[in-house]
C-alpha cells in the first residue's frame, strides 16, 4: 500500500509540473506572438512614413524644376519727341507780341502725344506706324530694315490636343518681314509666318528638342539666344511619367516590405517549434504513454 501511494504521488507531481511546463510554453507563445504583432505594426508605421517622405521629396524635386520657358523681360523702349506740323508763317505769328488782357473763357490747350497702345506679344492686324499716322501717338524705336533684327522673346511652348507644339513669341523693336520657327531635329523646310503673327504650330516635334523663334528681314536673320530658344517640354507629359514613378516605387517598395516580414514571421515561427520540441524532450517526465 506505501509503494502504490508514493507511485500516486510521484505521478501526480510529474503530471503538475508537465501542466505548468506548458502552461509556461503557452505563455512564452503568447509573448512572441504579441511581440511580432506588434513588429509588424511598426514595420507598417515606418514604411507609412518613408512612402510620405518619397512623395514629398519627389514632389519638393519636381516644383524646384519646373520653371518658366521664358522670364517676362521689360522690353526697351525709345521715347521719341512727336513735333506737330509747323506752319510757314509761324515766325511771322509768333514775332507779334499780343497785347491787351486776356479774357476769362479763353484758355491755351497743349496737346502732349502719348504713347501708343501697340502689344509686341499680341496679334495686330496693321502696324504701329499706321496707328501713330491714325492718332497722332507715339511708337517706340525700331532699328531699320537694312539692319539684322533683335531677337524674339519666346513666351511658351506648349503641346496642343494632336500633340503639335504651339508657340507664342513677342515682335522685337526691329522692322521684321517674316518669322521662322526652328526645331532641332525637324528634317525639311522650317515654317514661317507673316509679320503680325504672334503665334505657331509645328508638327512632329520631338519632347527635349530646342525650339527658337527667328525673325527675319532684307538684311538676315536674328540671333538664337536663350531669350529666343527653349526645349520642348509638355508639363502634363512630364508630370505624368514623375507619377507614374512615384506610385510603381512606392508599390515596389512595400511589396518589399511585406516580403520581409512575412520572413521574419516564418523565422520566429520555426524557432518556436524548436524551442517547444526541445523543451518536451528535455522533459523526464514526459513520455508518450504516461508511463514510468
Amino acid at each position: 500500500m506505501s509503494v502504490l501511494h508514493t507511485t500516486r504521488q510521484q505521478r501526480g507531481f510529474h503530471k503538475s509540473s508537465e501542466n505548468a511546463g506548458l502552461r509556461e510554453r503557452r505563455q512564452r507563445g503568447d509573448r512572441e506572438e504579441t511581440d511580432f504583432i506588434s513588429f509588424r505594426i511598426k514595420m507598417f508605421g515606418v514604411s507609412n512614413f518613408i512612402l510620405f517622405l518619397l512623395i514629398f521629396v519627389v514632389d519638393f524635386i519636381w516644383a524646384a524644376s519646373v520653371s518658366p520657358l521664358a522670364p517676362d523681360l521689360p522690353l526697351r523702349k525709345t521715347n521719341i519727341i512727336y513735333i506737330p506740323d509747323i506752319d510757314e508763317d509761324y515766325e511771322d505769328e509768333t514775332s507779334k507780341p499780343s497785347y491787351g488782357p486776356r479774357l476769362p473763357w479763353e484758355t491755351t490747350t497743349h496737346l502732349i502725344p502719348q504713347e501708343c497702345d501697340y502689344d509686341p506679344c499680341v496679334v495686330h492686324e496693321v502696324s504701329c506706324s499706321e496707328i501713330s499716322a491714325r492718332t497722332k501717338c507715339y511708337c517706340p524705336g525700331l532699328t531699320g530694315p537694312q539692319e539684322l533684327p533683335l531677337s524674339p522673346q519666346l513666351r511658351e511652348v506648349k503641346q496642343g490636343a494632336s500633340g503639335e507644339a504651339q508657340v507664342h513669341w513677342c515682335a522685337p523693336l526691329s522692322i521684321v518681314t517674316h518669322y521662322k520657327l526652328m526645331v532641332e531635329g525637324r528634317e525639311g523646310l522650317p515654317p514661317v509666318f507673316g509679320q503680325f503673327s504672334r503665334n505657331g504650330t509645328v508638327r512632329g516635334v520631338k519632347v527635349g528638342s530646342r525650339v527658337c523663334v527667328v525673325a527675319v528681314n532684307d538684311a538676315g536673320f536674328s540671333v538664337e539666344t536663350e531669350m529666343s530658344c527653349t526645349q520642348f517640354m509638355p508639363q502634363e507629359l512630364s508630370q505624368g511619367a514623375v507619377r507614374a514613378g512615384v506610385i510603381a516605387g512606392s508599390v515596389g517598395f512595400l511589396a518589399l516590405l511585406s516580403l520581409v516580414a512575412l520572413l521574419l514571421w516564418r523565422q520566429k515561427s520555426c524557432q518556436k517549434d524548436r524551442s517547444l520540441n526541445a523543451e518536451g524532450l528535455g522533459n523526464p517526465s514526459y513520455t508518450i504513454n504516461e508511463t514510468l
